[in-house]
């Protein structure tokens, strides 16, 4: 099984809201190969090129998919891993979530891919409040429970594991 090395970013602005991404991508199924039927959100992120770290990723998915440039860009702090099944082939993710914090919320579309274009609906910033009322399908599905933690502060030493 090959392995998908992903940069992922839990971005906030000046308000504590989060960045959130809403795609759908019919090529895009869990371990069975079930594809969700309806769309989802997602943090920023995506796949890291073989020369990069994880900082370097970050910051390049972020200039892609928002235009941000003017981001302060934290620590890792969470970790997840889970297989999808991508055109047909079974991937493990391995996803590191960083911190990151902007005081611009205007985003630009102009860096995304054919792809990006196809999958994304939409980009949000979402409060706190709108994460743990959502009936909205979101992943990692336990990101409502964590998000408050760190938004107190509570920033950890070493990335955690938290449910895909």
């Amino acid at each position: 099984m090959l392995t998908r090395k992903t940069a992922r970013v839990l971005l906030f602005d000046g308000d504590n809201r989060l960045l959130l991404v809403r795609m759908h991508d019919p090529d895009v199924g869990d371990a069975s190969g079930k594809v969700l039927t309806r769309a989802y959100w997602v943090t920023i992120g995506g796949e890291m090129e073989p020369h990069e770290d994880l900082a370097a990723a970050a910051r390049r998915e972020l200039m892609e998919e928002t235009g941000l440039a003017d981001v302060h860009l934290g620590p890792a702090v969470w970790t997840t891993e889970h297989v999808l099944k991508i055109r047909g082939e079974d991937r493990l993710l391995v996803e590191t979530f960083l911190i990151a914090w902007t005081g611009t919320t205007a985003l630009n579309r102009e860096g995304w891919t054919d792809l990006e274009r196809e999958v994304i609906h939409d980009m949000k910033w979402w409060t706190v409040a709108e994460l743990r009322s959502t009936s909205e399908t979101i992943f990692p599905t336990s990101l409502p429970q964590h998000i408050p933690a760190l938004l107190g502060g509570d920033i950890p030493a070493s990335p955690i594991a938290v449910a895909p």
